[in-house]
Parts: C-alpha cells; sequence; structure tokens
C-alpha cells in the first residue's frame, strides 16, 4: 500500500488487532487460572514488568532459557509466588501460553468483512520467534494472511508499549494515526496509542463473551456490521 493511496483512505479506514484477547482467547486469563488452580498470585503483574519477558517477545532469548531466567528474576526481586512455582512451574507455565491459541470465529468474520469493504486490517503483536514444525508453520502463515499487514514485537525488536512500535506499524500500513482505530486487551498498551491521536477500544475479557462489547463500539465506528451476531450486539 503506497503512501499515496493511504492519504487518499477516509478517516479510520484502518483497523489495528492485537492478537492474544482479541483475535484469539487471552493468555492473560490462562496465567490467571493457572495461579488460581496453585494458589499463587496472579503472576501477570509480574510478566507484564519482567525484563526477562520482555526480551522474550523481542527475541532477545530463546524461548527454551525463559524458564530459568524467569525464576532467576523472581529470586532478584523478590517475587515470592514466582519462586514457589520452581523451575518446572515456569516450565508448565510458558507451555501453557504456547498453547493458547483459540481464535475467536466472530472476530475472524469481522476482519474478512473489514477488507471486504475496503480497510485495511493489521495485526500489531507482541509475540514469541521460536521454531515451528511444517505444519504449525503454515498455519501461522494462513493466520497471517487474513491482515493486510502483521507487524510483531520478534521480529521488529520492539514491543508495546513502546511508542516506537505503534510508529512502525503505522509506517508499515501508510497511515496517519487519525486514520486508525486500534484494539487490544491491555490498557496500558492503548495509552500510547492513544497519544499518538489513535482511536483506541479496549477489548476486555473478565467473563467469556465480554470481548463483543469492543467489537460492538468497533461496528459503530465503522458504521458496518461485521458479523451475523450484530443483531444480538
Amino acid at each position: 500500500m503506497t503512501a499515496m493511496t493511504a492519504m487518499a483512505l477516509p478517516p479510520r479506514r484502518v483497523v489495528i488487532f492485537d492478537v492474544g484477547g482479541v483475535v484469539a482467547e487471552s493468555p492473560i486469563v490462562a496465567i490467571r487460572l493457572f495461579c488460581q488452580q496453585r494458589q499463587l498470585a496472579d503472576l501477570n503483574r509480574f510478566l507484564f514488568s519482567s525484563s526477562a519477558w520482555h526480551r522474550l517477545e523481542r527475541a532477545q532469548m530463546a524461548f527454551r532459557d525463559f524458564p530459568e531466567a524467569a525464576l532467576k528474576e523472581c529470586q532478584e526481586r523478590g517475587v515470592q509466588d514466582g519462586i514457589n512455582l520452581g523451575l518446572e512451574g515456569w516450565r508448565e507455565l510458558l507451555q501453557i501460553i504456547r498453547g493458547v491459541a483459540n481464535l475467536r470465529p466472530v472476530m475472524l468474520q469481522a476482519i474478512q468483512r473489514l477488507r471486504q469493504h475496503g480497510f485495511v486490517v493489521a495485526a500489531l503483536t507482541n509475540n514469541f520467534a521460536e521454531a515451528k514444525d511444517p505444519s504449525a508453520a503454515a498455519a501461522l502463515a494462513r493466520f497471517r494472511s487474513l491482515f493486510d499487514h502483521f507487524i510483531e514485537s520478534s521480529a521488529s525488536k520492539m514491543r508495546k508499549p513502546e511508542t516506537g512500535f505503534y510508529q512502525l506499524a503505522l509506517d508499515t500500513i501508510g497511515c496517519k494515526a487519525h486514520e486508525a482505530i486500534f484494539l487490544d486487551d491491555i490498557g496500558k498498551n492503548l495509552k500510547p496509542a492513544a497519544a499518538m491521536g489513535i482511536h483506541t477500544i479496549l477489548v476486555e475479557n473478565n467473563h467469556p463473551e465480554q470481548y463483543l462489547e469492543a467489537l460492538e463500539k468497533l461496528q459503530g465506528l465503522v458504521n458496518l456490521q461485521l458479523t451475523d451476531l450484530a443483531a444480538k450486539l
């Protein structure tokens, strides 16, 4: 997409989706449930500020090295529940995070309809770089093809909520901030985008279908029925 094309787009003709917690089920919820089952405090708070986690998302650390690095960081910071989890527990938790990839059909339908009606659709995600078998690689390629642009932390060495990551997205898409709508399930990730002039929508996941409220807001902004559930939203 050229800059000239982007300039021709009416306001808010670009929609940027986070993946986990928006297009797919939330890893945050999976982590919270994992901790509850083991009577541990929610480790999401630790992960949000963990330097090891941030390095993993920037592909500055091998996937296999994260559990040991996370445990060491917990020991250094005095995060007792992370210490109590132990090395094997961290390995188990990472596998659970890795396995949270259940896509939400309603969101996939919304993406398809946006593109059919001329919207530019992008993904902006904090993710991991890891070796995949051929079948997994093929599935990932199919998923990426749903979007016009797929911008990821593991490839760019930047991550949300770094301002440069959002600017990279705008530059890659070829649009201005005021032309874009961004959906994410973490408020901290939305603040820098909003400060840049991007219209933001918080996707909440406190109960299984709460994310549909964000989809309703998106439908109002784009003035388009995005799913067959629209009449119920």
